[in-house]
């Protein structure tokens, strides 16, 4: 008995050998993953990108913008899914000749991108897994192409959508017909003055927050209201109002670009609620409902009636 335990106990170590063994497969090299280009992405400062446009970016001062063809904040995080392009996994590396480049569509590229000194020039795709050729140097890459719509976008939709940077101080907003001003003492002044001034705010708040859904050039010079906001640690803002329904157009002549906000962007952005509004309504609401009580009963107040002439007679 004794002895059958101990080759049951041999046994099972065996198998564990094995188990780990196969588990670790010692000679076996670790396949790496290929990049499609080896480079610091951290250290870009300058992208390029050419596609229907010649769009180029340049980071300033930890910031990203675009400078050609106009110049404008730029959206961080499409620019962040610009440079994982240079991440993506090279599935096959062949050596290409010049003769080999109309063969792959490389000859009139569908576009462009250059990361610092690093040019990745963009062809056809594989007909059968619909992979993307890519030329780097005299090497061509086969790749998924999860990233087409990023190189085919225009230089609008590269444009940061907030209406204010960010970090802004405001120190004073002139909206039509109303101006607010900060003063040294922390309290917000309006003109014309108004019992809403602690919600000023608020307002500046929404203006902070805004997002556009949609940005593009300006066709030609912009007409209508003017919105300025100051701030105490850069330059002022200045838009036009171009349109205010069915949706907000507003213009930056200044950058040549104009901002479209959902309409129930526009109430936010110029309504300066007061405070004592809110009771207002409340109370409005109340005699509303007083004005809806229904009315008395009329057949009850005619039984009523002959009851007291009764307790008269």
């Amino acid at each position: 008995m004794q002895k059958r335990l101990w080759l049951n106990l041999l046994l099972l170590a065996v198998a564990a050998g094995l188990a780990v063994l196969a588990f670790f497969e010692p000679g076996k090299e670790t396949v790496k993953t290929v990049r499609l280009a080896d480079i610091d992405v951290s250290a870009v400062n300058q992208i390029a990108l050419q596609n229907k446009d010649a769009i180029v970016f340049e980071r300033r001062d930890g910031q990203w913008w675009l400078a050609s063809p106009f110049a404008a904040p730029a959206n961080e995080i499409r620019i962040r899914q610009l440079l994982d392009i240079a991440k993506a996994e090279s599935l096959a590396q062949y050596p290409l000749k010049p003769e080999d480049l109309a063969k792959f569509e490389l000859e009139k590229a569908k576009a462009t991108l250059t990361l610092g000194s690093t040019k990745l020039i963009f062809g056809g795709s594989d007909p059968i897994d619909m992979r993307r050729y890519v030329q780097i140097g005299e090497t061509l890459h086969l790749v998924n192409d999860d990233f087409s719509h990023h190189l085919a976008a225009s230089a609008t939709d590269y444009v940061d959508k907030k209406l204010l940077p960010d970090g802004a101080k405001p120190k004073e907003i002139f909206l039509p017909g109303l101006k607010a001003t900060l003063g040294q003492d922390g309290q917000w002044t309006l003109d014309p003055p108004s019992g809403g001034a602690g919600s000023v705010t608020d307002l500046l708040n929404a203006w902070q927050s805004a997002r556009a859904i949609e940005v593009k050039r300006i066709g030609q010079a912009p007409q209508g209201d003017i919105v300025r906001i100051g701030f105490a640690n850069q330059a002022p803002v200045e838009f036009v109002i171009v349109q205010r329904e069915p949706d907000l157009l507003l213009a930056r002549a200044d950058w040549g670009l104009q901002y479209l906000l959902a309409a129930e962007s526009a109430k936010q952005l110029f309504n300066l609620q007061r405070p004592e509004s809110k009771a207002e309504d409340q109370k409005q609401d109340e005699d509303e409902d007083e004005t809806d009580e229904p009315a008395p009963n009329q057949d009850q107040e005619e039984d009523t009636e002959p009851a007291e002439d009764e307790g008269e007679e």
